[in-house]
């Protein structure tokens, strides 16, 4: 019986190692940033330098330079205690793995209101490292888990995209989480949007990984789909800044330059030439830049950029990432991505005169640009949808049709370049009309009706007309008793002389009047059919 006793008793000690030793090893231990010169194994400085990982990104070399690496060091001098979750690693006072929390005590009497217990291993874990966002690293013994690399198959510290993971500092005083979730980047990958993690050419755009993928390598992974179901996180605060290199401003991905962002990695259609059959998608890159694939130009006529294209010095982060107070007190880091009009200010010195700023309807409707713009597309749009089936085929609706759809995607109501979108909407509405309007190459300097020729007709007649400047033009045929019986021009029409017939095969002989309305101008003119 004691020999049994003894079995049992050696099993339920092997059991219990055992089971120590899986729970000390699932549960990982912090080890610390450390430096390259620790013996390999024992940080993660030790090992991922460029000297050591020669085919990977030198991680700790460009990271040491980044301010999370002096997130304690450069404010000790002010941080309270609450204040150390977020600047030292491993912060977690539930269990005891080594973090920065276990080497420091709350201490209401001391000057920052804490004090440290042991300098040499806080100091281990001091300012944001590499742990506090994959976890920690290491076992109770101070060396490195054989599983720990992230790409191994169940590796606890696989890497985290999600906007949590910044988010878990980065709010409170620093909403950049809260901000973030407002914006359009936080629903890329919403259920309304679930077909784009499927499409090959839309990952690169609505997926982190594969956006980080493809800033990496553009050739190797720009139509990749990299991570399916609840891997996918959608553009989150990783896919635009980079946790470990500062090499570019705000540890953007990308360099900051008036020709380009890392906003127009998406926001910039690729696009080598216009094609009047496809739908013009992602244009508000191209019509800031005053890209030549912006929008459809009509053949002999000039395109101009307004002064958006050159002033926006740091282009859409100018504007859209624009730094300043909200009416609560609080600061708007420019994450929710709505322009602000503080930006507007603080070049055009009248704004806050000229604009309804408390009215976000009209809030950068600066001197009409929007509602000027915002009519073009209306008349534009009223051409189109009453085009006939065979209208739709032509060209010139095509091209028309181009331009009002390239305008839409851009989404400004013509901020972006007001020159530009406005001139290709009025030449949109000029050259296209179901009812064959055609137009000269002149400038007039007065408004004009011309006397329909031939007249008498039958049935077929022409009338010209001009404007010296752009503006709605209204032509309307009245019979004898002045009923309405057609509409032959109603629209926007540039500077210019036009001529349209009328096709009045369906009617009575008789007597017409037809008059043209354009702003102050009226006049009417009578013509005689004779069948």
């Amino acid at each position: 019986m004691s020999g049994v006793k003894m079995k049992i008793k050696l099993l339920i000690t092997a059991l219990t190692i055992i089971l120590t030793s899986t729970i000390a090893f699932s549960q990982n231990f912090y080890l610390g940033v450390g430096t390259s010169s620790d013996a390999q194994g024992t940080s993660c400085a030790s090992c991922h330098t460029a000297t050591n990982i020669a085919s990977d990104v030198p991680y700790y070399d460009t990271w040491k330079l980044t301010k999370h690496a002096q997130a304690y060091d450069s404010l000790k001098t002010i941080l309270k205690y609450s204040c150390l979750q977020c600047h030292t690693t491993g912060w977690d006072t539930t269990v005891a793995n080594y973090g920065a929390d276990e080497y420091v005590k709350a201490d209401p009497t001391a000057k920052l209101g804490y004090v440290i217990t042991d300098s040499v291993n806080f100091y281990k874990k001091a300012n944001v490292q590499c742990e506090d966002c994959h976890g920690p690293l290491g076992g109770q013994d101070g060396f490195l888990n054989p599983n720990h690399w992230p790409f191994v198959t169940n590796s606890p510290n696989k890497p985290d995209y999600s906007s949590q993971l910044c988010g878990k500092c980065h709010s409170g005083h620093s909403p950049f989480l809260e901000q973030w979730s407002m914006s359009k980047h936080a629903l890329s990958t919403a259920p309304s949007l679930s077909f784009v993690v499927k499409n090959k050419s839309c990952v690169k755009c609505h997926v982190a990984q594969n956006f980080i993928s493809y800033m990496n390598n553009p050739a190797a992974y720009k139509d990749t789909i990299l991570v399916t179901g609840s891997d996918i996180q959608p553009i989150t605060c990783v896919a635009c800044h980079n946790p470990h290199d500062a090499k570019f401003p705000a540890q953007l991905r990308e360099d900051v330059t008036y020709k380009k962002v890392i906003c127009d990695e998406c926001h910039y259609a690729e696009i080598d030439t216009v094609n009047l059959n496809a739908t013009p998608h992602e244009q508000s890159g191209l019509a800031l830049s005053g890209d030549k694939n912006f929008g459809y130009r009509y053949p002999n006529q000039t395109y101009i950029n307004s002064a958006h294209t050159y002033a926006a010095t740091e282009r859409c982060i100018n504007c859209h990432v624009n730094m300043s107070p909200n009416p609560d007190g609080s600061t708007n880091t420019g994450h929710t991505f709505e322009p602000r009009v503080q930006a507007c200010e603080g070049c055009h010195s009248d704004y806050a005169s000229s604009v309804n700023t408390s009215d976000s309807t009209k809030m950068f409707d600066y001197r009409g640009v929007q509602t000027t713009t915002d009519s073009l597309i209306n008349a534009l749009q009223a051409l189109l949808k009453n085009a006939s089936s065979a209208d739709s085929a032509t060209l010139k609706f095509k091209e028309a049709n181009y331009n009002l759809l390239a305008v839409e995607s851009d989404g400004s109501h013509g901020v972006h370049n007001t020159r530009l979108i406005q001139k290709l909407l009025r030449d949109a509405i000029a050259s296209y009309t179901t009812t064959g309007i055609a137009k000269e190459n002149n400038m007039p300097e007065t408004y004009s009706l011309s006397q329909n020729y031939p007249n008498p007709f039958n049935p077929v007649t022409t009338i010209k007309f001009s404007v010296p400047e752009g503006s709605n033009v209204k032509i309307v045929i009245y019979d004898i008793v002045g009923k309405q019986v057609a509409t032959l021009v109603n629209g926007y029409y540039s500077q210019g002389s036009y001529s349209v017939d009328w096709n009045a095969n369906s009617f009575a002989s008789g007597v017409y009047f037809y008059r043209i309305e354009a702003k102050n101008f009226n006049m009417v003119k009578k013509m005689v059919l004779i069948k």
